[in-house]
């Protein structure tokens, strides 16, 4: 299976919702709940890491979402999002 074809049958519901802004979403732990059926099913496993890097001044969390197989790599998705400024608050 592929990773269009993943997408393509993964049905993650919104199931969360911000009273603030008015709107529903879905988290992280919503799209792994749905996913983990999809991928085992072709035995397929998913890895998920963080971890604090700085890049220049800037403090960053760095999270990466792997999916495998028994070959090896099928596909890695990498992010950054900016923390606060404030360096002593992770640390």
């Amino acid at each position: 299976m592929s990773m269009y074809e993943i997408q393509q049958v993964l049905k993650a519901p919104k199931g969360q919702f911000n009273g603030f802004g008015k709107y529903a979403y879905r988290s992280c732990e919503d799209i792994v709940e749905a996913v983990k059926p999809v991928l085992a099913e072709y035995k397929y496993w998913l890895n998920m890491s963080d971890e604090v890097v700085g890049v220049g001044n800037r403090v960053y969390v760095k999270a990466t979402c792997s999916v495998l197989s028994e070959k090896g790599v099928i596909a890695v998705a990498t992010g950054l999002c900016k923390g606060s400024g404030n360096k002593e608050r992770y640390g």
